[in-house]
Order: C-alpha cells, then structure tokens, then sequence
C-alpha cells in the first residue's frame, strides 16, 4: 500500500511501458486518490552505457536535434552555463538554437533578479550577447550534452560521442528521486509491462 501524501488513504496506481523513437522505453506512471490528489511522471526504463556528446555551435549545427533524457546535463563552457537535472527535470527534443533560447530565458530571469548589481547585468548582458551571436552565426560555441544513462543523444553527422568513466558519470546529477517500494514481483510486473492497479 501506497497512502496518499494528503488524506493518508491507498492510492491508485497504474503504470504502462512504452517504446519510443530516441528515448527507448520509457514507465509512464499515474497516480491518484479518492480525495482529488493526482500524479503523473515518466522515466526511462533503459540504462546504457554512460556518454557525452559535443558539437561545434555554428551557423551549420543550429537545427541539429537535441534529445535531452531527464537524467541528461547540456552545457555551454565557454559561457559557463550548465542545465543539469533535478526532481521535475523533463526530457525534450529540441535543436541547437532550442537549446540557445532555453539559456537564453535562464540568463534574462537572472539579469532580472540581480538587477541591483552592475557587475551582475554586466555578466548577464556579455552572455546574452554571445548567445545572440550563436544564434545568428557570429559566434562560435560547444555544445556539451552528458548522460550518466546513456539515454540522450544529439543527432549530426559532425558530433563527437564519448563514453563517460564510471568516475565522470558518478559526478554527473541524474534527476531521479527513489521511492523505496518494496516487492520485487510488483517492480518485474512494471518492467516486464503489466501494470498494477
């Protein structure tokens, strides 16, 4: 049993595995209660060997596809920009520029919130300012793209793909919260597709 984390009764819960294009198979889970409390998340259900993708941003590698799992970490070096995973972390599929916007909204939230300090907006305005000339081909940046489950990719014949050392996936975050559920039974059901009500 499952008690809902609001009124304390059992919860329902239902679970089905999917096999999809990029990001394999993936546990798609709903929970919810007789109270109205509701639930639902996705995980990947795979784990291959731990990666890291780098390509060339320029004018060439803009509308590259990007498939970032939930436990995938996409970095920027030279502009010192990381989006690594956490508990709400979401998969997407995106492009090069996709991923340059995505930055592009972190940075302005944070020239926002640290609009009282000059050095702050300053920093802020520089990346901006080199995130536009990526997106418009002046500039030239790396795109990093690290998966300690193997379960991102970029797609372009020009990225060069690595494996990670255990050592350099151990470091990288993963974005899983673990819920200890007891019952092995019920974990081979949900991985060998039943699903459990």
């Amino acid at each position: 049993m499952i008690p809902c984390p609001v009124c304390g009764k059992e919860l329902n819960v239902v679970t089905a595995l999917y096999d999809t294009p990029y990001f394999g198979k993936i546990l798609l889970t709903s929970i919810n209660c007789q109270c109205g409390f509701r639930h639902s998340d996705s995980f990947s259900a795979e784990i291959k060997d731990p990666v890291r993708f780098r390509l060339e941003i320029n004018s060439q590698t803009l509308f590259s596809k990007v498939v970032r799992s939930t436990s995938g970490t996409v970095r920027i070096p030279e502009l010192g920009l990381t989006m690594e995973p956490g508990p709400a972390s979401q998969g997407f599929i995106t492009n090069v520029e996709g991923i340059l916007m995505r930055f592009q909204e972190i940075v302005e939230m944070a020239k926002r919130w640290n609009s009282d300090s000059d050095e702050a907006v300053r920093k802020c305005d520089l990346i901006l300012d080199r995130l536009k000339g990526a997106m418009e081909g002046r500039e030239t940046l790396t795109l990093i793209l690290e998966d300690p489950y193997g379960n991102s990719t970029i797609i372009d014949d020009r990225v060069f793909m690595e494996r990670l050392s255990q050592n350099e996936a151990r470091d990288l975050k993963t974005g899983i919260t673990v819920i200890d559920i007891t019952g092995e039974d019920y974990l081979r059901d949900i991985i060998n597709g039943g699903s459990q009500n």
